[in-house]
């Protein structure tokens, strides 16, 4: 159901062209009709002009009709999915129980704190002729530090890959390690501005899926939200791409992430 919803979102714009230009086509022949039944002499001519007129009448009726649904799709129920998708995405974590009782994480703090705590030796009193002597001065012998594990480099962020100003990804930068619900900071204008969208795929390919966008114009601000929690670890390119009236759009512009829930 998300599929279609996105499917017909991005192309409702050449749905609404088709429509109209197929009301002006019917515009022409409703004019041409009622000049022809004005100029009838016979019966059977104005039966025909009459047959065309509802020809007509239904034609417009259909064109009315699909555009309500391309908009009802486009709109409402794209706005109500992504809502829900975004409500559904959220995991809550599930205890885990064994015999009975619930594991609790152990603190990473007090786990170096037992390791760190010294060792002391017990404590051994000899007796000669039932006189004791002086127990030994205890020594306290510090255990070995554990091992230190050693991180990956984290790797460079840098700049999104932006060619035109009208279409910038601020945030995340090229590179950055994201996890959980992010926001998609930028800009998204245009002097004959129409409507954005962004874009998802795995990183180095080209099949790129609708996320999401906007009819409204965005500066410096939050272009989208999404939880990444739904996309498999490993890099991810998003895409920006702003659209104007004219269906036509400027160099769109990219940015890698590296998703690690």
């Amino acid at each position: 159901m998300v599929i279609i919803v996105q499917y017909i979102k991005s192309y409702a714009p050449y749905i609404y062209a088709v429509c109209g230009l197929f009301a002006l086509v019917q515009i022409y022949r409703l004019w041409q009709v009622r000049a022809e039944r004005r100029q009838a002499v016979f019966t059977l001519e104005r039966e025909k002009a009459v047959h065309e007129l509802y020809n007509i009448f239904s034609i417009a009726m259909f064109l009315l009709i699909t555009m309500g649904i391309t908009y009802f799709f486009s709109n409402t129920l794209a706005k109500a999915l992504n809502v829900k998708v975004e409500e559904t995405s959220t995991v809550t974590p599930v205890p885990t129980l064994v015999n009975g009782f619930i594991l609790q994480p152990t603190p990473v703090g007090a786990a170096n704190a037992v390791a760190d705590l010294p060792t002391v030796a017990p404590t051994v009193v000899i007796t000669t002729n039932n006189t004791p002597l002086p127990p030994p001065t205890p020594t306290a012998t510090k255990a070995a530090n554990p091992p230190t594990a050693t991180l990956a480099p984290a790797p460079i962020v840098g700049p999104a890959s932006c060619p035109d100003e009208r279409a910038v990804i601020l945030r995340p930068g090229e590179n950055e390690r994201v996890s959980g619900s992010i926001s998609i900071i930028g800009t998204a204008r245009h002097d004959n501005f129409k409507f954005y969208k962004v874009e998802y795929a795995p990183a180095g390919t080209q099949g790129f899926n609708y996320l999401g966008g906007g009819d409204s114009q965005v500066v410096n601000g939050v272009l989208y939200s999404f939880n990444t929690s739904a996309l498999p670890n490993g890099a991810w390119t998003l895409r920006l791409t702003v659209v104007d009236q004219t269906s036509n759009y400027p160099p769109p512009c990219q940015v890698t992430i590296q998703v690690q829930n």
